[in-house]
């Protein structure tokens, strides 16, 4: 090979010798630009994120509309809390179709969820993850502001009595179709459909627009109607078209009169559908002077007391012959403590508010109409008209049994007000006694069949009679009040003939 080739190549190798070297410490220099670049702007940066002291809450922070900028969480929290107060004084307008009702969101029971968490985010926004990715979020509030939205609910109890109160009451729901008997035939109105609000589904709609529309202030909310329709239609009562059973008995006089007026005029009128179960005592409820009831004569522990309804139970004892004569089914029918006089034994029907109460339920296959009335006799009275299917000539009758009579008893008190021997009785004297209802059935006048479908027992009570034993011959006074000791009221007269005689003598 020729020398001056050789010494070309050599002259070559190090000239890209010195290409690599230069290469290389131009790449050391520039790695070493960067990495200083980069641990200035690292600095910079971490200066930047830190400018937030740990607790603290960066600048442009709102947590729904308050701003919680540079606050603690203690104090985040304390202003969030007083704000959410402020809200309970707004008004919340409900518009039902062309109506409105006002409740405030402080009756609506308005909270927000987790406040205290609400603040935890707050406190912690820029001061997690990288340096670069906390500055980002950080530099996102220069221009603008961070919105930490709160989820507020209501207090599902409060708002739901505020809704059915206020708002339903707005309402214009269905009305049933009714029917009277006037002048020897029945006279339908015609039913009317309406539209009602879901509780529920309102609920919804207040809580939806507080979470996504509302912008803290008095708001207004429409509340969706849905339709109802009457649960009773005119052709549903069009098969009411004779009477299917009846009774009546004396309405007496006074203050209980008013009492059996007012109870039958609620049951007057009463459409019971096809299997449906009716109570008496919740159609006449409340028992108070605001639903035109009055003081009247009712029995209690034995004896004759003023209460007010009192006189009601006459009302669904009435009525409870009248289910018997139109053989509805009796589900629940309770006896008076003590006989009553207006109905033989086992015929009555006792209501004791949250006790007793008489109900039955329609067993035909088409509704009935319960009339209720007072008339000019002074008779109380039910009918009960429907569409009689059972056969021609079927009757049916009812026959009360006594089967065992408890004559009432007698307790003999002192009493050292009244002079020696007088006798004054306080309560009612009524003898108990056990008693059964038969039904008999008859098919063409014969009798077919006779069941028995209640017993009831009825208590004695207690007559108190008060023996005066006041007289200032101590010796007559011993032998009255022995004599009442022994609870004899033979001995008790003789007592008292014998402490007057000596105190004749002694005069």
């Amino acid at each position: 090979m020729p020398k001056q080739n050789k010494k070309k190549r050599i002259g070559s190798r190090r000239v890209q010798r010195r290409k690599r070297q230069r290469i290389a410490f131009l790449s050391g220099l520039c790695l070493a630009a960067v990495l200083i670049i980069f641990a200035i702007s690292y600095g910079i940066l971490y200066k930047y994120v830190h400018k937030v002291k740990d607790g603290t809450i960066a600048s442009h922070i709102f947590i729904g509309e308050t701003e919680v900028s540079g606050m603690t969480s203690k104090k985040a929290l304390s202003a969030v809390e007083a704000k959410l107060s402020e809200y309970e004084a707004l008004t919340l307008t409900m518009k039902v179709g062309d109506e409105t009702a006002e409740a405030t969101l402080g009756e609506l029971g308005i909270s927000a969820k987790d406040v205290d968490k609400l603040v935890e985010e707050a406190v912690a926004y820029g001061k997690k993850g990288s340096v670069w990715k906390r500055y980002h979020a950080l530099r996102q509030l220069k221009d603008g502001k961070k919105v930490i939205k709160p989820v507020f609910t209501l207090d599902q109890e409060a708002a739901t009595a505020i809704v059915d109160e206020r708002a339903k009451s707005l309402e214009k729901g269905a009305v049933n179709a009714s029917v009277s008997y006037q002048n020897g035939s029945f006279v339908i109105t015609d039913e009317e459909n309406g539209r009602t609000i879901d509780t529920e589904a309102a609920l919804k709609t207040i809580a939806k627009y507080l979470n996504e529309k509302w912008d803290y202030k008095n708001a207004v909310v429409t509340l969706k109607e849905v339709e109802e329709e009457a649960a009773i239609k005119r052709t549903d009562l069009e098969s009411i078209q004779e009477e299917l059973g009846s009774y009546s008995t004396e309405a007496g006089s006074g203050n209980r009169v008013t009492n059996l007026q007012r109870a039958a005029e609620l049951l007057n009128g009463t459409v019971i559908m096809p299997g449906e179960e009716f109570s008496v005592e919740q159609a006449t409820l409340p028992y108070s002077e605001e639903n035109g009831y009055v003081d009247g004569g009712a029995y209690e522990n034995g004896e004759v007391v003023q209460s007010i309804a009192g006189g009601i139970c006459q009302v669904s004892t009435t009525l409870y012959n009248a289910v018997l004569y139109a053989e509805l089914e009796v589900t629940e029918r309770s006896p008076h403590s003590i006989i009553v006089t207006y109905v033989d034994p086992s015929r009555d029907a006792a209501i004791a508010e949250g006790i007793k109460d008489f109900k039955f339920k329609n067993n035909y296959d088409t509704p009935i109409l319960i009339e209720g009335y007072i008339d000019s006799n002074n008779q109380l009275g039910f009918y009960i008209y429907g569409k009689d299917t059972r056969p021609e000539g079927h009757s049916v009758e009812y026959e009360s049994e006594t089967l065992e009579k408890m004559e009432y008893t007698k307790k003999f008190v002192e009493d050292t007000e009244s002079s020696l021997g007088t006798l004054n009785n306080e309560g009612t004297a009524i003898n108990g006694r056990t008693a059964r209802l038969w039904k008999i059935v008859y098919e063409n006048g014969e009798e077919v069949s006779r069941d028995v479908i209640n017993n009831s027992t009825y208590k004695p009570t207690e007559m108190r009679i008060k023996v005066g034993t006041a007289t200032d011959n101590a010796e007559a006074a011993n032998l009255v009040k022995t004599a009442i000791a022994s609870q004899d009221e033979a001995a008790i007269n003789e007592a008292i003939a014998q402490a007057k005689a000596l105190i004749n003598e002694s005069q």
